[in-house]
């Protein structure tokens, strides 16, 4: 079958086809099916996380050559059996992948595709809930959400009902779990049954129909305030068309009935006449979000960071003005203009060039005198707070972590405010400018100077496309190797007393991260030189001079024509690279800070009054104690418990019970939630050493 321009995008970005063999069928629900497949191969490209899809080809049911690309959520995987499954939702009029899915039996072959998938990951600030939306086509993605959510965090489920068998199909349980079923009457109708409270430090998935996904989008923004950080959405389906895309011939397809839908891809909604949605009672309370919280520690310095964006635009353009002027005194020389010219000439380059790097130090001196003053003061408030919050905080967290956010991250919001943003703003204005100059100069080898940055985009598309679950595990194995590195060196003392460095973990973690790290990149040294090759000066100096050439000698430029792309066109393509740079910088900047935020509004050991002993018989006492790390999940209810002078007290229950717990209460790494430990009648949070 002809694979169209789609199966050509594909293939041009590295996805691969797998046949996918049908082993095995079962019926779910009444309008859902599943289905087994093995694809030994496929699992080279897939690495199965959470919400993750395939890309399938459908034949056409009328035995057409196009095939009908349709995405759907992987349920399973078994990657040692190489075996998956997926759950297909049956409608009427049936599209081309209810239609095969109805009728597959064991045997059957059809190709899949590995690519491009969106996937979700647990935030690594854990969220105080998690706000799960759709309907019967996005419930797959909602049930491997629900598997891979920790067992004592929030969740409420939304779902849209569009049959009453969409009840019947299977949702994964969750202790935590809220459901809530909404039928649908209209677009506004699953908008508007979301709950009017406060959802601060939530994050909501929506996968729901494009229509129910516009009204969604507007009153989580508008009227919840989540920002778009905490919110993935996604259309799964669109009412009155099949979603996916199509390879083969360039037929258009049918015109579904509005009442009727195709259950498939991802999409982005439709627009679709507005409707108001009922909101009955007081104004919804808008949430604060941690995610936000680099936003609020900026803001003292939210004006001189403007400011200095705005001058350091003002000053490329005053360093690369030298540039310009450079140009203008070779012509002068080639010209054989008189002495007097060029020394004005090259007097008003050397102003220039003094000017931009005057500019430049005043510039950098005071972006320092600003992030003196604020960052000491945020980071003697971050160790006020360390220094008061639980010990139960440091537990929790390895030594890695605790290093980054003190040294690190410090160090980024230093970098963010005096470097990163004069930085970028330099590495977008640069190349913009250079650009238009040089257009105006002639805009044919101008348009010719962009095929390096073009072939660099787009090979480097296809290595991200390629590296997309490699790139989530290689985030999980820099902080796991933070932690490892940090427990090391803390244990050389005993090591190099007693020896068992060989029995070393983190020398085994370190073998297996290169050996990822080779699998990973050793693929992708020969195109990775080639980005290096096709950005390099020298390339551009040889596009320059064998283009010029051709132009100047058919008559079609001036040889002076090529001076101002030999002084700034050689470095052009690096210059337009530095945006990535610049603006990764920047991300990375912006991160920091708000870990340190999050980390400044963490709760702190609090302190009461001591009052007279009530039972200074017993040394220690649990009186009611309650204890949960997270608010409205305790893992410790109502503990009463006399330890004796001179007893041994034995906690005794099975693994994850509570015992660790218990006892680290007493040693105060957490303040109990209800209740009081006392020490010879006085509340230990009375205690002041």
């Amino acid at each position: 079958m002809g694979r169209g321009f789609q199966g050509a995008v594909l293939r041009g970005l590295g996805a691969r086809d797998h046949v996918a063999t049908v082993v095995g069928t079962s019926q779910v629900a009444p309008n859902c099916v599943r289905l087994t497949m093995s694809a030994p191969t496929l699992f080279e490209d897939l690495l199965h996380t959470p919400a993750e899809w395939l890309r399938f080809w459908f034949p056409d049911p009328e035995g057409g050559a196009t095939e009908h690309q349709r995405a759907y959520t992987i349920v399973s995987t078994d990657a040692e059996a190489g075996e998956f499954a997926i759950d297909v939702v049956i409608h009427e009029p049936a599209g081309p992948a209810c239609r095969w899915a109805g009728a597959a039996q064991p045997g059957m072959t059809i190709p899949v595709v590995a690519f491009g998938s969106a996937r979700f990951e647990i935030p690594e600030d854990l969220r105080a809930g998690f706000l799960l939306i759709g309907d019967s086509a996005s419930i797959p993605a909602i049930n491997s959400i629900l598997a891979a959510l920790p067992a004592d965090v929030d969740v409420e489920v939304y779902l849209e009902r569009h049959s009453p068998d969409d009840e019947l199909i299977p949702l994964t349980e969750h202790p935590r779990r809220v459901l809530h079923w909404v039928d649908r009457t209209d677009e506004t109708s699953l908008a508007g049954a979301i709950e009017a409270r406060d959802w601060s430090n939530w994050y909501a998935w929506a996968g729901p129909e494009a229509g129910s996904l516009k009204h969604l989008r507007k009153r989580l923004k508008e009227q919840f305030g989540f920002p778009k950080a905490d919110v993935h959405a996604a259309a799964y389906w669109t009412f009155g068309r099949a979603m996916g895309s199509r390879r083969g011939d360039t037929q258009a397809p049918p015109t579904l009935d509005a009442k009727t839908s195709s259950l498939a891809t991802p999409s982005a909604p439709k627009t679709l006449a507005d409707n108001p949605i009922p909101v009955s009672g007081s104004a919804i309370p808008r949430g604060r979000w941690r995610s936000q919280a680099a936003k609020e520690l900026l803001a003292p310095v939210k004006k001189q960071m403007i400011a200095g964006g705005v001058l350091q635009a003002i000053i490329t353009m005053v360093e690369l003005a030298p540039f310009v002027v450079l140009v203008e005194l070779t012509r002068q020389l080639l010209a054989g203009a008189d002495q007097s010219r060029l020394w004005h000439t090259g007097f008003i380059f050397l102003t220039l060039l003094v000017l931009g790097a005057a500019l430049g130090m005043a510039l950098t001196l005071w972006l320092h005198v600003v992030d003196i003053r604020f960052s000491t003061s945020i980071q003697r408030q971050l160790l006020d707070k360390l220094s008061r919050v639980p010990l139960g905080w440091f537990t929790q967290r390895g030594s890695g972590s605790v290093k980054k956010l003190i040294q690190d991250d410090t160090l980024s919001l230093h970098y963010l405010i005096t470097h990163a943003i004069p930085d970028a703003v330099a590495a977008v204005v640069g190349p913009v400018a250079v650009l238009i100059y040089l257009f105006v100069v002639d805009w044919r080898l101008t348009l010719l100077l962009l095929v390096p940055i073009l072939i660099y985009i787009v090979t480097a598309a296809v290595l991200i496309f390629q590296s997309g679950p490699k790139m989530i595990e290689a985030s999980r194995w820099s902080e796991r190797m933070s932690g490892e590195s940090a427990a090391y060196l803390e244990g050389q003392p005993v090591i190099r007393i007693f020896g068992g460095a060989s029995a070393s973990s983190f020398k085994r973690k370190l073998d297996l991260h290169l050996t990822f790290l080779n699998e990973w990149q050793w693929p992708f040294i020969g195109r990775k030189t080639f980005m290096d090759l096709v950005t390099r000066p020298t390339t551009f100096l040889w596009l320059i001079a064998g283009a010029g050439t051709l132009l100047v000698v058919a008559g079609a430029m001036e040889p002076t024509t090529l001076l101002p792309f030999l002084v700034l066109g050689t470095t052009f393509g690096t210059r337009l690279l530095g945006i990535a740079y610049g603006l990764n910088d920047v991300r990375g900047g912006l991160g920091a800070t708000r870990r340190i935020a999050v980390a400044l509004e963490e709760t702190e050991l609090s302190i009461t009054e001591a009052k007279a002993a009530a039972d200074s018989g017993s040394s220690v006492s649990f009186d009611a104690v309650t204890f949960g790390y997270r608010p409205g999940v305790p893992v410790i209810h109502g503990v009463d418990l006399r330890l004796r002078p001179g007893t041994v007290t034995a906690l005794v229950g099975p693994s994850g019970s509570g015992k660790s717990t218990l006892a680290s209460l007493l040693a105060r790494f957490h303040d109990v939630d209800g209740g009081a430990i006392c020490i010879d009648g006085t509340d230990i949070r009375a205690l002041s050493a």
